[in-house]
């Protein structure tokens, strides 16, 4: 029984997703390392590394665990010789390359189908917020306007009050002139009265 056929035990098959992509599935260290009888060490270090050079580290473990991808490659990592693993790693980034190509590439690294998933749902809350932060955007403006208007409004009260208040001062201004006026021609009617009487 080889180390693939490790993993196919009842538990563990039930367990096991279509493809080796799909992460439904998590691992421990010491559950792959008992199922391909080598030291939990070697799986968290030494082989580990390796199989970050096929794909990104999220794809392969999470905090639950070691992933369903992350298991299919350690089964194959373990029946690859030393000398081998450059080469086997060259091949399992071709061979996932169809399968995570419909995803794009990001920062160098081919992504699975679940990234992107994740992609779009992040794309799409992007959207929400874009469009979230043109409504409020569209609202911060009416309200600019609003401002403006009461401004306006404001504005033209205060000149309203202005022409009352100068109308006000004008009123007094003129009593305060003809009072002075009135007395100061009585005054010089009395004086030349005055003289008259004098005459």
């Amino acid at each position: 029984m080889d180390s693939t056929d490790r993993f196919d035990s009842p538990d563990v098959r039930a367990h096991k997703p279509a493809h080796p992509s799909a992460q439904t599935a998590h691992y421990s260290a010491k559950q792959i390392a008992d199922q391909l009888q080598v030291g939990e060490s070697t799986i968290r270090t030494r082989w580990f590394e390796w199989l970050k050079k096929v794909a990104p580290e999220p794809l392969l473990k999470d905090k639950q665990g070691f992933t369903e991808l992350a298991r299919s490659l350690f089964a194959e990592f373990a029946q690859v010789e030393k000398g081998d693993r450059p080469q086997w790693v060259a091949d399992a980034k071709a061979r996932y390359a169809q399968e995570w190509g419909s995803a794009g590439v990001i920062e160098g690294e081919l992504m699975p189908d679940q990234v992107g998933g994740a992609l779009a749902l992040l794309n799409r809350r992007n959207s929400s917020l874009q469009q979230s932060l043109e409504t409020e955007l569209a609202d911060l403006e009416a309200f600019v306007q609003q401002v403006n208007e009461a401004e306006a409004d404001f504005s033209q009260a205060e000149l309203e009050a202005f022409r009352t208040s100068g109308a006000k001062r004008g009123i007094v201004r003129f009593k305060i002139e003809t009072q002075a006026e009135l007395e100061m021609l009585n005054t010089l009617r009395q004086q030349r009265m005055g003289g008259q009487d004098g005459a």
